[in-house]
């Protein structure tokens, strides 16, 4: 019989996995270069998870110290935890590098454990294997899913029924085994999400109130089941002190005003996600322009409302009826809360439900999004909707197989959104090599990346992925919550590279930040044309580094190091085409492996172009020891910003262990991408298309 019964169970969960690939197709063929509906937040979600995974192996104890908007710390705590989504992730994300991978995996085990959740819940209260496979199937596929795909969180709600099942079975049995679960169901649905750990807070205690009822305690399950609690809060609550710093500050934000903007209005009930192949084209009426975003598509499902309508008739006793009546408790407070703060019925407005509530309970307005509250009015419908099945099951009998299918088929009719909207997202070692440059640069500092975006773009996201490859902490970033001082940092840099912008990116040496890379290719960067290149590298707080297509990187530096002092320079004149003519050269020796080699320039009538110059090393043989190529920017500034007849400084290091040994300099300008040396007169020493120019020995 045991044996009988596992495999029934797995047969459940194997189909449970295959109906999960199944609605998110084709994201299995995509699951390490692509995510589920945007970059937005599920990239967001993507760097919490992956590090969380970098965190936990390499720097346990600076956890929420993670490397956004610094120098803050405790920034983890800025957007939702993800903890009890973590171990899906985890193993994919440290075993491959590949974090899309491990966030494409957690977001296929959210459809599954949502099915696994409700069907033990079925399960617990005594209503059926087949009842309960058919409400796990229906509360996979709830339509309302589909408007939070880019919301991870909000998917794993499968926790709440998971721990309501764990809460039944112990309070029916009170072993130590299921007083184990229940701790864990209770850990995997708070550190999954502070929403779910409200919702689901609400229903476990309205369940176990009227189960209490239901079944009487002996005086050591009621320990048994203290302890948990007293566990599971001291866990919890270590785990959320960073989270209650953050609080008051969130609070002086999300008032009562914010609540109504994020508001459901009772249409909103008929609006399904317009990307539900089905749903979505029949609700698009109830969509209403200005108002109907994902927050509020709030369509629960046919299939559920009319199991809930069954569950009306049934003769309920013992769990299912303290189930019944936790369920429309849930979907009648969700429902409420939902609305808002301010009902408005024609001419009349009524302070609503929430508002009431607020003022009890003023924690609760950190739930920005409040619409979210139809959550826990969907796990009412669905707890309902299980107990509908149980009955309908038991009633039709003979007619139990073809009921069962049509619940199946309507349910994935109404879920059916294949192929569901990805977004391509390259692999860590496919982003732009200047990530890669940066993560050579030695050193702790900080990056700031431009343009800025507002509102949120993908953009910010990308950088924040970025950052796991390069592993500098970055000052503008995108989470849950955005500090005041950076928000304010952000307006000020949207006028790059205006003066104002400068003035606040100089000021961010002092904090630590050390490179600016500008992005030239966004839109958002109105006016950084060549001028604005020119504008920002004559400033001499901004060094420019190097270029690499389309990015700009600028280094902070003290004025005085822009130009700095030269060593004493050997004049000549050798002109190199019309762009430039070479006036003085010198050379600072470091020690006997690295030198600076100082060369100043004479903007010709043709300066501007894309040029790089060389400047090799030759021994007494005349065999090259050491090169360094690249646009004369260190110290200087690119060829496209210099003035006919300027005058320009150009630094290079070069560094070699014969470098000693040098004797001769070879220098050399040729255009890129042809790599074409500009022409050099006769009469000079060459080597090849280089000018020769002789080298006093090293030290």
């Amino acid at each position: 019989m045991k044996r009988r019964a596992f495999l029934q169970d797995g047969t459940i969960a194997l189909a449970y996995a295959l109906w999960s690939i199944l609605l998110t197709a084709p994201l299995v063929f995509r699951m390490a270069d692509a995510l589920p509906q945007d970059l937005g937040d599920p990239l967001l979600n993507t760097w919490i998870l992956a590090w969380e995974t970098r965190a936990l192996v390499d720097r346990p104890g600076a956890f929420f110290d993670a490397p956004i908007f610094y120098p803050h710390r405790g920034t983890l705590a800025y957007s939702e935890p993800l903890l009890g989504i973590l171990p899906f992730a985890f193993s994919f994300m440290l075993g491959t590098g590949i974090p899309a991978l491990g966030y494409n995996m957690a977001f296929l085990f959210s459809f599954w454990i949502a099915a696994m959740g409700m069907a033990r819940l079925v399960r617990a209260w005594g209503g059926g294997r087949r009842a309960a496979f058919v409400a796990g199937w229906l509360f996979a596929a709830a339509p309302y899913r589909f408007a939070h795909l880019m919301h991870l969180q909000l998917l794993y709600a499968g926790w709440i029924p998971m721990a309501m099942a764990a809460l039944i079975r112990y309070l029916r049995r009170p072993t130590w085994r299921r007083a184990f679960d229940l701790l864990l169901s209770l850990l995997l649905m708070t550190l999954s999400s502070w929403h779910l750990a409200v919702f689901g807070g609400i229903a476990l205690v309205l369940l176990g109130l009227w189960g209490l009822r239901e079944q009487h305690l002996l005086r050591p399950a009621l320990k048994k089941m203290a302890l948990v609690i007293l566990l599971g809060g001291l866990i919890i609550g270590s785990i959320a002190v960073p989270y209650f710093r953050v609080a008051p500050e969130l609070a002086r934000h999300r008032d009562l005003r914010l609540a109504q903007e994020f508001a459901a209005w009772p249409i909103d009930g008929l609006a399904a996600a317009p990307i539900l192949r089905i749903l979505g084209p029949l609700t698009a009426p109830f969509r209403i322009p200005g108002h109907t975003t994902h927050e509020v598509q709030l369509y629960p499902g046919l299939a559920p409302l009319v199991m809930a309508a069954i569950a009306l008739r049934a003769s309920s006793r013992g769990w299912a009826r303290a189930l019944q009546r936790m369920a429309w408790v849930c979907m009648g407070l969700g429902a409420a809360m939902a609305l808002g703060p301010r009902w408005t019925i024609g001419p009349i407005i009524l302070p609503g439900l929430y508002a009431g509530v607020a003022t009890l309970f003023p924690g609760i307005t950190l739930i920005r999004a409040i619409a979210r509250w139809f959550l826990l009015a969907l796990i009412g419908l669905h707890g309902l909707a299980g107990i509908g099945l149980a009955e309908a099951f038991r009633s039709f009998r003979r007619r139990a197989i073809p009921f069962a299918l049509g619940m199946l088929g309507l349910g994935a009719l109404e879920a059916w959104a294949v192929p569901l909207p990805l977004a391509p997202l390259p692999r860590p070692s496919a982003l732009p090599p200047v990530y890669r440059w940066l993560a050579q640069q030695p050193g702790a500092f900080a990056v700031v990346e431009l343009p800025v975006f507002l509102p949120l773009d993908a953009g910010e996201t990308m950088r924040m992925y970025a950052a796991l490859v390069h592993g500098k902490p970055l000052i503008i970033a995108y989470s849950g919550y955005i500090p005041p001082d950076i928000r304010e940092l952000r307006e000020r840099l949207r006028t790059f590279p205006g003066r104002e912008a400068r003035e606040a990116l100089a000021a961010l040496r002092a904090v630590g930040v050390r490179y600016v890379l500008v992005d030239e290719s966004k839109s958002e960067l109105q006016g950084f044309s060549t001028a604005g290149i020119c504008e920002v590298s004559r400033d001499p707080r901004f060094m420019p580094v190097i270029r690499m297509e389309p990015y700009w990187v600028f280094e902070l530096i003290e004025p005085s190091r822009k130009w700095g002092d030269p060593p004493a320079l050997r004049s000549i004149r050798i002109p190199f085409g019309g762009v430039a003519a070479l006036r003085g050269y010198g050379v600072r020796w470091l020690s006997e492996t690295e030198a600076e080699v100082w060369l100043e320039w004479e903007a010709g009538m043709q300066p501007a172009g894309s040029y790089s110059i060389t400047v090799q090393a030759f021994d007494s043989k005349k065999e090259k020891i050491a090169q360094h190529d690249g646009p004369p920017l260190h110290g200087g500034y690119p060829f496209l910003c210099w003035q006919p007849g300027e005058r320009i400084m150009d630094v290079r290091r070069l560094s070699a262990g014969g470098l000693r040994q040098a004797r001769w300099l070879g220098i050399g300008i040729y255009e890129w991408p042809s790599l074409k040396h500009l022409p050099v007169p006769r009469e000079t020493d060459r080597i090849g298309d280089l000018v020769l120019l002789p080298l006093s020995e090293g030290p």
